[in-house]
């Protein structure tokens, strides 16, 4: 796999830990460095990498903790790539913030964006799911008798399905 920073001219060092972080978990480094190659990064970047990779120890010493506290580690992983990903939104569209979350209240679309890695895996660890289905128990009573284009549809208009 190749990542091409090509006409990137700054990086976070959040955003190092927030690509690489999980990839190292899953996979681990050795498998990443035989497999991963970053190409186009500049010097500034390059330091602001090695930087995220200096809290690498951190950042299993966190992972070490939650399963300690007996956090749900299926629940965790969600919240975390939920928050990540309504963050990467709210940042990027806020439009599809609420079309594609359901985030209507503007102080909300404002909050995620503003998340930091650590205050994501703050409440990933909360051991409480942080999203709600957008769905009625009735849609889910009848989802067999919709035709899918349909519901693509009405998920995407109307953001609820009663």
């Amino acid at each position: 796999m190749t990542i091409d920073f090509k006409d990137v001219s700054t990086i976070t060092q959040g955003f190092f830990q927030e690509l690489f972080f999980p990839l190292i978990t899953e996979f681990g480094a050795d498998y990443l460095k035989s497999k991963l190659i970053v190409i186009n990064l500049s010097d500034a970047n390059e330091i602001r990498m090695q930087s995220a990779f200096k809290s690498l120890d951190d950042y299993f010493d966190k992972l070490t903790e939650i399963n300690h506290q007996g956090c749900d580690e299926e629940i965790y992983t969600m919240n975390q790539t939920w928050l990540i990903k309504a963050r990467e939104i709210a940042r990027e569209n806020p439009v599809l913030t609420e079309l594609v979350l359901g985030i209507t209240d503007d102080t909300m679309r404002t909050a995620l964006g503003h998340l930091s890695l650590e205050d994501i895996q703050f409440i990933a660890r909360s051991n409480w799911l942080c999203f709600t289905p957008r769905f009625s128990s009735q849609f889910l009573r009848n989802i067999n008798k919709e035709q899918p284009p349909i519901v693509e549809a009405m998920l995407g208009l109307t953001g609820t399905i009663c």
